[in-house]
C-alpha cells in the first residue's frame, strides 16, 4: 500500500517537480506568451508564473524581473542571429561579396519567419519609449553587431570595386531598414483578411533592388534575371 501511495503521489506532483531542469524554458515560453498578449509594459510576473504553472515566489528564484525575463529571451532567441552574422561577415573570401550578403537574407528571413522569435525586436521597439535601458541593451547587443557585420561587407565590396563609392553606414541602413519595416508591418499593421507577407521573398527582393543600385555598372546581380 505505502509503494502503491507514494507511485500515486509521484503522478501527481506538479511538472516542475517532475522536471526542475526545464524550469527556466518553460517560464520564457510562458513570458513570451504573456508579453506578446498584453504587452510588455502591462504584463505581470504573477501573469508569467500563472501561465508557467507556478508561484510567484518560484519565478523569483530563476528571473527578479520582467526585465530580466526579457533580457533572458533576447539572449536565447536573438543575441545569436547577431552572432551568426557577425561570423558570416568575418569569414567572407576576399573579393566580391554579394553571395555572403545573399547567405545572410537567407539566414534572417528563415529565423524571422517563426513567429516566436520575430515577436521579441517588435516588443522592444513597441516599448522602447518606456524602457529605454532595454532599447540601449537591444542595441549594443544586437544591432550594433548585425549592423557592424553588414557595414563591413559593404565596405569590402567598395574597396574591392564591387560596389559604387557608397558611405557604407547610410548603405548599411538602407540595406537592413526593411527588416524593421517587415517585423512593424507584421506585427501592427497587418489586418486579419490580409495574406501574409513572404520575409524571405520580401528580403531576397529589397536585396536585389539595392544591388542593382549599388553594383558598378559592369557587375552582373549573382542569382537575378536582368
Amino acid at each position: 500500500m505505502q509503494k502503491q501511495g507514494q507511485k500515486v503521489m509521484k503522478a501527481n506532483a506538479p511538472r516542475w517537480q517532475r522536471q526542475p531542469d526545464k524550469r527556466p524554458e518553460q517560464i520564457l515560453k510562458a513570458a513570451l506568451y504573456v508579453f506578446r498578449v498584453k504587452g510588455f509594459a502591462q504584463a505581470r510576473m504573477e501573469d508569467v508564473a500563472k501561465k508557467a504553472g507556478i508561484s510567484k515566489g518560484t519565478i523569483y528564484l530563476y528571473f527578479k524581473s520582467k526585465t530580466a525575463l526579457m533580457e533572458a529571451l533576447i539572449a536565447q532567441a536573438i543575441e545569436p542571429m547577431a552572432r551568426q552574422l557577425d561570423r558570416m561577415a568575418d569569414q567572407a573570401p576576399a573579393g566580391p561579396v554579394t553571395p555572403v550578403l545573399r547567405a545572410m537574407a537567407g539566414f534572417i528571413g528563415g529565423q524571422l519567419s517563426n513567429p516566436d522569435i520575430a515577436a521579441i525586436p517588435l516588443l522592444v521597439i513597441s516599448e522602447a519609449g518606456r524602457f529605454p535601458a532595454l532599447t540601449q541593451l537591444y542595441r549594443e547587443r544586437v544591432i550594433n553587431r548585425g549592423l557592424g557585420a553588414v557595414t563591413a561587407l559593404i565596405t569590402q565590396g567598395i574597396a574591392c570595386g564591387e560596389f559604387r563609392p557608397l558611405e557604407p553606414t547610410y548603405a548599411a541602413r538602407s540595406l537592413i531598414g526593411i527588416l524593421v519595416m517587415q517585423l512593424v508591418w507584421n506585427g501592427a499593421f497587418a489586418l486579419p483578411g490580409d495574406t501574409p507577407l513572404d520575409t524571405q521573398a520580401m528580403l531576397d527582393q529589397h536585396l536585389d533592388i539595392f544591388l542593382h543600385g549599388a553594383l558598378q555598372d559592369n557587375q552582373a546581380t549573382p542569382g537575378t534575371k536582368d
